[in-house]
């Protein structure tokens, strides 16, 4: 399972610096290790912003070196040049303590590939909505520029059903992860202020996000292997929502959310939520099978009722050698004299669930 880094993004025209100070030290102790931000929401004409770099973007960028986090600036051409930096002299951004600049338009191929040639490490960061010339600007970069000092991300989308599609974004990702080029994507978080856009609900990259849990909507993107960094849209995700998606990242299975019988077997739970389960590699069409508990644990009939979409079940002792085999419906199943119905995964898990079958993850039923 790839691993990958976890960040936040954090807007200084909306917070007092030590609002942002005290979410940053959280988030670092937690394990996060990149922070976005954008420098030109002035110039874009956001309400309650400044023109330009204010104080607090300054202790910000102090703050991520001192933690030892990696700050990607969001700008455009014009704001690049009003710091005082150019194509060919990027000190006046290194100065700032900036690590990555995330191009927001205004930067011509060539410029873009002279960017990569800047002799401080500062990494070029594209962004993948600005045009459709990804592939050209990689092509001319292995040519003439320096590719260790590129990558992409994908835009965010504060207005509600501008989202991208999820398979669309992992199509991107990977075109980019297939020329070596890491990339990263957004999540939301539902409890974090609406700042960039006070009509719209969350910030997330995939339209499908934008009421999804945060840890869940992190896991589908970090199961596609095609990202390397996914970070938080919002300004001020809360605890339990930076913590789940901490928890997710170390995390080496993917965890299968599920209501459970309340008058399950004691046994019987603790072998099923705490065994790590694979999926068969032979996948049925019907249901999801996990071989790993049988004859762990002492299954009597009960509930042999019949098997919605996402019900789990546990075979019981009719079924004789298969008996506490883990099976999870993938469509709506006849009751079956062998399988008792014990659970169900919570919808929430719907691409999880498919995103282990074919033995591709191990995972864990999770309570």
């Amino acid at each position: 399972m790839r691993k990958v880094e976890i960040g936040l993004s954090v807007y200084p025209d909306f917070y007092d610096f030590e609002t942002i100070k005290k979410q940053l030290v959280l988030a670092s102790s937690l394990g996060y290790t990149r922070v976005f931000t954008s420098i030109q929401l002035g110039a874009l004409g956001f309400e309650r912003t400044d023109e330009l770099l204010s104080e607090g973007f300054l202790k910000l960028f102090n703050l991520t070196r001192e933690l030892g986090m990696k700050v990607h600036a969001d700008l455009n051409l014009d704001v690049f040049t009003r710091i005082g930096a150019e194509v060919d002299n990027v000190k006046p951004i290194v100065d700032l303590n900036i690590d990555v600049i995330r191009l927001d338009g205004g930067f011509a191929i060539e410029e873009i590939v002279r960017l990569t040639n800047n002799p401080f490490g500062l990494v070029i960061e594209d962004n993948t909505s600005n045009d459709g010339h990804l592939i050209e600007t990689i092509e001319k970069i292995n040519e003439r520029g320096n590719i260790k000092n590129y990558r992409a991300c994908h835009n965010f989308y504060p207005r509600n059903e501008t989202g991208l599609d999820f398979d669309d974004a992992v199509f991107t990702a990977d075109l980019l992860n297939d020329f070596g080029v890491g990339n990263g994507v957004f999540i939301t978080s539902q409890t974090s202020p609406s700042d960039l856009n006070t009509s719209g609900d969350g910030i997330p990259t995939v339209e499908e996000h934008r009421y999804c849990p945060p840890h869940i909507a992190f896991s589908e993107l970090r199961n596609t292997g095609v990202f390397d960094m996914i970070l938080f849209g919002d300004s001020m995700p809360d605890y339990d929502s930076l913590k789940a998606v901490s928890d997710a990242a170390k995390c080496d299975y993917v965890e299968l959310e599920a209501w459970l019988d309340k008058d399950l077997d004691v046994n019987q739970r603790k072998v099923l939520t705490e065994t790590i389960l694979w999926s068969r590699p032979d996948q049925p069409r019907l249901l999801l099978r996990a071989t790993q508990t049988r004859k762990k644990v002492s299954v009597p009939p009960k509930n042999t009722i019949a098997r919605p979409y996402l019900s789990i079940t546990l075979d019981n002792i009719r079924s004789n050698r298969y008996e506490a085999e883990v099976q999870i419906a993938l469509e709506d199943l006849h009751p079956s004299p062998v399988a008792n119905v014990v659970g169900m995964v919570k919808p929430t898990c719907k691409r999880l669930l498919n995103q282990v079958k074919y033995k591709q993850y191990p995972f864990k039923i999770k309570e």
